[in-house]
């Protein structure tokens, strides 16, 4: 039998895929897959991506996203109907 060889872990020279530094109390990725252990540089630098997108969006589409808010808002919600015999008061 052959010994098997520890595989070194992939350098990368991408920051956004960075070796996590542990010990900061975070998990390792937050809601929606978006990893904890970015620099802070790197965050910032996506924060303001996806600030300078939602402006573009926002002039591409402002009247329909407007009516499609609008929508949401006055959907009617479901209602829940309680039988009086299961009243709390």
């Amino acid at each position: 039998m052959t010994k098997q060889k520890r595989r070194k872990p992939p350098r990368h020279a991408c920051p956004l895929c960075a070796v996590p530094r542990l010990g900061r109390g975070l998990p390792l990725v937050m809601p929606f897959g978006i990893p904890t252990y970015w620099s802070p540089e790197t965050a910032l630098a996506i924060f303001e991506f996806i600030d300078d997108m939602r402006d573009v969006m926002l002039a591409a589409y402002c009247t329909q996203l407007q009516d499609a808010a609008r929508k949401q808002r006055q959907a009617p919600a479901d209602r829940v109907v309680i039988p009086d015999d299961e009243l709390p008061f």
